[in-house]
Formats: structure tokens, C-alpha cells, sequence
């Protein structure tokens, strides 16, 4: 997250998913992963609770204008709403793109 958001998949069907609407999200949910999301950062709330600060692709009127904040170091290695199970990010191999001349 350092440098670009993280990929991940998440259990978004259950109501508590669903009906969020502020703060950070400790609702219940399972880990039969049937919705894309991408974790664009991080934070701790005022009373400690960690969290990630996730970008889902539904309306801007639903969350906090389309974002969710949910509960990170949850005791599981799944993680809330199996967050950690099937994560993916892209990694630079190579240097630089070849700059290539314009074809005229």
C-alpha cells in the first residue's frame, strides 16, 4: 500500500456488509469471498482500533462515499470478511519501458 492499492476479495453478501454506513466496520461476516475491492491505506481510530481503508466499486452513496474502513489485526489469518485470503498487487521486474520512436 505503500505504493499502490492491494487487490482483494471479500465476503460482501451479509447484511452487516451491505447496510454500512461510518466508522470502522467489526460487523459480522464469513469467508466465502464473492466481491472485488482494493485497499488503498491504513489507519488506527481515536479509541485504537486498527483498520484498512478500502475502496468498493458501488455508488458513492454508500459507506463513506464509497469507501469502508474495516478492522485490521482481527484475531483469524483470514481476516475480517477473509480480507487476507486472496490478495494480489503488481511488481516492476524490469526497469523502465523501452521508449520506442513514433511511427510516422
Amino acid at each position: 500500500m505503500a505504493n499502490q492499492p492491494i487487490s482483494v476479495s471479500i465476503e460482501a453478501a451479509g447484511q452487516d456488509f451491505q447496510f454500512y454506513s461510518e466508522g470502522v466496520f467489526t460487523g459480522s461476516c464469513g469467508t466465502e469471498l464473492d466481491h472485488g475491492v482494493g485497499i488503498v491505506g491504513y489507519g488506527t481510530a481515536d479509541d485504537g482500533t486498527k483498520y484498512w481503508i478500502v475502496k468498493n466499486s458501488w455508488r458513492a452513496d454508500w459507506g463513506e462515499q464509497g469507501y469502508i474502513r474495516m478492522q485490521r489485526d482481527v484475531s483469524t489469518t483470514e481476516g475480517l470478511c477473509g480480507i487476507a485470503m486472496e490478495a494480489s498487487y503488481p511488481i516492476k521486474t524490469s526497469p523502465n519501458p523501452v521508449k520506442r520512436k513514433p511511427r510516422i
